[in-house]
């Protein structure tokens, strides 16, 4: 029963990927070129977006996967309550719209009346008002903190999924053998994760090189670029300049990218796979 509309999704996949490679080598006139690919090279944001992209990517990524961890280790002690903690931490953050999250964070963010910068006056930490937004450097590390805060519950969920599959005889073998809670960290939950913890660093990297709303709706790319990324580039290129076939171009470029970090990834879990 669902067969049609699996074949509708993948008919329109295929034509909307097709029209987009067609567009990234023909000119406006429709005439074949390779001109949109060379302007892509010649184009200094683009660098200047792959060098954020980077940034943006390792700094979300790691905090999410940070944050994901600690918050599975401790729900996964929680025996009474589970699923209120579970629905509070893990589910609110996740279920949140992007753009509400977007809008939430730059409010927090704001340097007149911002919650954050009040906070931090009121326990000393500061002595005045940070513009967080309007320095890039502060404008990235405060999107890859809205983002991690946005992202780290789906880490979380995975990775508690993959602590709940081992069988808590290895702990407690461990434990008789007289392995600390850091060994038994280190030499049982991390080899016994790393099925889930590949999976989830793909799944990861991938979704954070493409999301969009949350970094658009915070700084819309700016200041000076600072928090422009890929994907808001080809945004900006194709609904602001009107430079379609340019975007599509830079878009199959990315498409590459993201391709070739997961076959990265999928060798490395098969190759675990086999070994195991």
């Amino acid at each position: 029963m669902i067969m049609p509309y699996v074949l509708f999704i993948m008919v329109m996949v295929i034509i909307l990927f097709a029209s987009n490679i067609i567009m990234s080598f023909t000119t406006e006139d429709g005439a074949f070129t390779l001109n949109n690919y060379t302007r892509v090279f010649q184009d200094e944001l683009v660098y200047k977006s792959l060098k954020n992209t980077g940034v943006w990517v390792l700094g979300s990524v790691a905090g999410q996967f940070f944050m994901g961890m600690l918050v599975a280790l401790l729900l996964n002690q929680v025996k009474k309550g589970e699923l209120l903690f579970r629905s509070v931490i893990l589910i609110l953050p996740w279920a949140t719209l992007d753009i509400v999250a977007g809008v939430m964070w730059k409010w927090m963010y704001n340097d007149m009346y911002g919650v954050l910068n009040e906070v931090l006056m009121q326990i000393g930490i500061i002595d005045q008002y940070i513009s967080w937004l309007a320095t890039p450097d502060m404008a990235m590390l405060a999107v890859i903190i809205a983002n991690i805060w946005k992202g780290f519950c789906l880490t979380g969920m995975f990775l508690l999924a993959g602590l709940q599959t081992i069988p808590q005889q290895l702990y407690e073998a461990a434990e008789i053998d007289g392995a600390n809670a850091v060994k038994r960290f280190w030499h049982i939950t991390i080899p016994q994760l790393k099925p889930v913890l590949l999976t989830t660093l793909m799944l990861g990297t991938i979704w954070t090189i493409n999301y969009f709303p949350l970094i658009y709706t915070m700084t819309g790319g700016g200041p000076s670029h600072g928090t422009e990324t890929v994907v808001t580039y080809i945004y900006r290129l194709s609904f602001r300049f009107m430079e379609y076939n340019k975007s599509a171009a830079l878009s199959n470029i990315l498409f590459i990218i993201i391709l070739g970090i997961s076959m990265i990834f999928l060798r490395q879990i098969s190759k675990d796979g086999d070994t195991a």
